[in-house]
């Protein structure tokens, strides 16, 4: 998928996420910006490296190992508050906010370089 179909995507999520309670339904929301991280890294790794991963499998090794630590940091974070998702520990409008600052700091990240 070339950057334009990345950012398409991201924007079709975040349409998508806009619609939900953060109270009510976290669950869906925390879902979604995974998505949405995907999609956003895949931007910021194809303009700065010239390539990218369109899976989360290996991606925070394939992140720290080009140097984009940050990315890997807020990809991981994430991963955990998924994780605590399904698992328990985490759950509510705090989980949500979280991945939705993530969320914002990716597509800042974004902008700044398009």
């Amino acid at each position: 998928m070339n950057i334009n179909k990345h950012v398409e995507k991201a924007e079709r999520l975040e349409t998508s996420l806009k619609k939900l309670d953060i109270e009510s339904d976290w669950e869906s929301i925390v879902e979604i910006a995974y998505g949405i991280a995907l999609n956003y890294i895949a931007v910021i790794c194809e303009i700065k490296l010239k390539k990218h991963i369109d899976t989360h499998k290996g991606l925070p090794r394939f992140l720290d190992e080009s140097n984009m630590n940050e990315l890997a940091t807020y990809f991981r974070e994430l991963d955990v508050l998924r994780q605590g998702r399904w698992y328990g520990g985490k759950h509510n409008g705090e989980t949500a906010e979280m991945a939705i600052s993530i969320i914002e700091s990716l597509k800042s990240e974004v902008k700044r370089l398009l």
